[in-house]
């Protein structure tokens, strides 16, 4: 079963200014030509999108889901059928926009799925107005390089996307108890959830973790991220820094150590304003 990640979706409460920080710091640029930007907005790396979408009432914010792009839709409406009939599926909004359906994995994440032939997010890099005017980094060494879950059923789920989706699988070395499930350019990293790591501080639920981008420097890019964020009045940034000294310093030094220890690849850590978790780091997880 060919099939490759082709986006993956947050929830918004201000997708322009949060897609700006992207596009300036990353080298992502704004799809333009979406029939209906008042939904969200969507930017590119050249090989996946990040679908920043307007959140919705009742929603919660951040990660939302990731999205699969298959070659045979009704082979894996089939396959899921006969071999893992617990597993649903609905028609997507039509607001949406990616079309297709929404499922999810034995464990209940969600993701979605659409036709290779209706993808439209494999295009040529572009180089953003905002990246170029406030560095002079090459953009294409900037990319979204994997999407983390942390779920109680890691074996199953790591098993049911490379069974479904011919994934190619790997399993952590030494110490590290993740899946990586690859489609050659962007991985899926399944992290084992366990309560007692959010000890003495909030704890976050299972499902959607982090996005990770690898960078062709990432001691370069943590200086150009205090830079930006300095520019800003305080509370005003589109990002948060678990550095920034304030009433939750105590709780953000904790979180920054789960994410460190939850990815091997990851250099730094730091939030977009809605409160992803981004990592980032300069070798792939196949080069560590």
């Amino acid at each position: 079963m060919a099939a490759r990640i082709n986006h993956i979706a947050t929830n918004s409460g201000n997708p322009r200014a949060v897609g700006t920080m992207y596009e300036t710091i990353f080298g992502m640029w704004f799809d333009e030509e979406l029939n209906n930007p008042a939904s969200g907005q969507v930017l590119h790396d050249g090989n996946i999108a990040l679908n920043l979408q307007a959140r919705a009432p009742g929603h919660r914010g951040g990660l939302d889901h990731f999205g699969i792009a298959v070659d045979n839709m009704d082979a894996v409406f089939d396959k899921l059928k006969s071999d893992y009939p617990h597993i649903e599926w609905v028609d997507r909004p039509k607001n949406c926009p990616f079309s297709g359906y929404f499922s999810h994995d034995p464990a209940g994440s969600i993701f979605a799925l659409s036709k290779a032939s209706d993808d439209k997010t494999g295009q040529e890099r572009q180089v953003p107005i905002n990246f170029l005017r406030w560095k002079d980094a090459d953009s294409s060494g900037r990319y979204l390089h994997h999407y983390a879950i942390r779920t109680k059923r890691i074996e199953e789920c790591a098993d049911f996307y490379e069974d479904v989706f011919s994934f190619t699988h790997a399993t952590g070395e030494g110490d590290d108890p993740n899946h990586y499930l690859s489609d050659g350019r962007v991985t899926l990293m399944l992290i084992p959830w366990h309560i007692a790591d959010y000890e003495g501080i909030s704890v976050t639920g299972r499902g959607p973790d982090h996005i990770g981008f690898k960078v062709e420097d990432a001691d370069r890019l943590i200086t150009e991220i205090r830079d930006s964020f300095s520019r800003y009045a305080p509370g005003q940034a589109p990002m948060w820094l678990f550095e920034t000294i304030n009433a939750l310093s105590d709780e953000a030094q904790v979180m920054d150590g789960i994410l460190d220890r939850a990815c091997p690849m990851s250099r730094y850590h730091f939030t977009d304003k809605d409160g992803v978790f981004v990592v980032v780091g300069d070798k792939t997880f196949g080069e560590l």
